[in-house]
């Protein structure tokens, strides 16, 4: 057997071995169950995905009123983000409720689901069992992997389908089986279908099989994906104009920034800067020098990959450098480690290095624990902070104004639920058409968020008229309350 083929021999499971992933999942779902809403997402758009999803649910369409137009007929229709994740969470939430913990809850399971899916795709990529173990630890312990499976988005869910396809993938190249070929392409279908971030990935392993002549694995892996694009192009049909016009603002958001800001993008060094005084990412920017010194070990015959499994890394580093956004991160970490245990399974095989690799494993985790217990240790604080943010905020609105809504955390499902006669709407986090935006300004009589992504965005602040602190282990931020067009405050 070569050193390149070498990675498909898969490998098998202990009972130990499946005792310790259980013990690693339970530990990782009682540390997420924990955070609970002191999490705080990235961008406050929860509420942009769970209301669509609710307004499906109850059969009135796929709109997001919370937007109020910002982005053309998005009240009606929802095109910025593809259909999947609403599908999903509507379903979702006629079991556990529309609301944003049970979307927060869904992508827990989804993390769940990607821990398994690692080790068992380590495994099958022939990574020592105790390394394969170790490669779901890391993930499981990475605050970004943290993150992303504690936030109502369809980043984990994304990672989730396109892990899926791989293994399924990996046992279409072990044994040439089409149903094999028909799963990873269903898997395919759903991870881009999800998230836009997928298609270089999903697309790489359709072009290897073209690029191996292998016609009829590539013809069933392709059909679930056509089926699937059409099934929404279809959708997208009954309104062409907002379907191109949302995804015109959505992509405008990537192109924001300019060169200096994507170089730190494509090193993932913006990960460096605590947002929000939590968003400090607990792994140093070794992925871009990690997979390029992959693709030069592969070259030279001292990496145990196949063709496929190296250019599948590189496009799923690609895509989630360039994309940009701090979720991303999160979203990679997986596919990072994985790429990592496949460089300590080849050293682990020289006996000479096994002691220090042990050392490395160890000291690493070490880091990662403390990194988590340094974010556990403002959970309940700053879940005392939000509790009193939403409560004074919900009593000190007048009754019936219009309110902008733009800070973390996000106080629009706990006004939404208490104030149901204030009209509230959320600010997108992408480019909005300026027309709408301008009439929704004119209208509104107040503001809350963060005072220089309003400033940033033309919201015509005036008074302040209450201020709220929030504390975490990296630093502190305000969150403002303020009025636009002389609104009064209760008393």
């Amino acid at each position: 057997m070569s050193e390149r083929s070498e990675t498909m021999k898969g490998g098998s499971i202990s009972l130990l071995d499946m005792v310790v992933v259980a013990f690693v999942i339970v530990g990782f779902v009682c540390l997420l169950n924990f955070y609970g809403y002191a999490l705080l997402p990235y961008s406050p758009d929860e509420i942009c995905f769970l209301q669509p999803a609710q307004n499906l649910a109850e059969g009135k369409g796929m709109g997001t009123p919370a937007l109020d137009d910002l982005l053309p007929g998005i009240s009606q229709r929802t095109y910025w983000q593809p259909p999947v994740y609403f599908l999903v969470l509507s379903v979702w939430g006629k079991l556990a409720g529309f609301d944003v913990m049970s979307s927060r809850l869904l992508s827990r399971v989804c993390g769940v689901g990607v821990l398994l899916l690692l080790w068992l795709l380590a495994l099958r990529w022939g990574v020592h069992p105790q390394l394969a173990l170790i490669c779901a630890i890391w993930t499981a312990l990475d605050l970004t992997f943290q993150y992303n499976s504690n936030l109502g988005r369809m980043d984990t869910m994304n990672a989730l389908w396109l892990m899926a396809c791989l293994l399924a993938f990996t046992e279409n190249q072990r044994s040439g089986k089409i149903w094999q070929a028909t799963i990873a392409g269903f898997f395919g279908a759903l991870a881009t279908l999800t998230h836009f971030i997928a298609i270089p990935s999903v697309l790489t392993l359709a072009l290897f099989l073209a690029w191996r002549k292998r016609w009829r694995d590539l013809l069933w892996f392709s059909l679930p994906i056509l089926l699937g694009w059409g099934a929404w192009l279809v959708y997208a049909a009954q309104d062409w104009q907002s379907f191109w016009s949302q995804l015109c603002y959505q992509f405008a958001r990537k192109g924001e920034g300019g060169f200096a800001l994507k170089l730190l993008h494509l090193l993932f060094l913006q990960a460096l800067v605590p947002l929000f005084g939590v968003f400090a990412v607990n792994s140093p920017p070794v992925w871009l020098p990690l997979t390029l010194l992959s693709a030069l070990a592969w070259k030279k015959r001292a990496l145990s990959l196949r063709e496929w499994q190296l250019v599948f890394f590189l496009a799923v580093y690609t895509s989630a450098s360039f994309g940009g956004e701090l979720c991303y991160i999160g979203w990679f970490t997986p596919f990072g480690y994985l790429l990592l245990s496949l460089w300590f399974h080849q050293a682990f095989k020289e006996n000479r290095w096994r002691f220090a690799l042990v050392g490395l494993c160890l000291l690493w985790c070490s880091y990662q624990g403390f990194r988590v217990g340094q974010a556990l240790s403002s959970v309940q604080s700053l879940k005392a902070e939000i509790d009193r943010f939403n409560f004074e905020l919900a009593t000190v609105l007048p009754e019936g104004a219009q309110v902008l809504l733009h800070g973390v955390p996000d106080p629009f499902p706990t006004l939404q639920r208490l104030r149901p006669d204030l009209r509230l709407i959320q600010l997108s986090p992408t480019p909005m058409q300026q027309e709408a935006l301008k009439r929704t300004l004119r209208q509104s009589d107040f503001f809350v968020g963060l005072t220089g992504w309003g400033q940033n965005h033309g919201v015509p602040l005036n008074e302040k008229l209450k201020e709220w602190v929030f504390h975490a282990p990296f630093g502190a931020w305000l969150v403002r309350l303020y009025t636009l067009k002389g609104g009064e405050i209760r008393e």
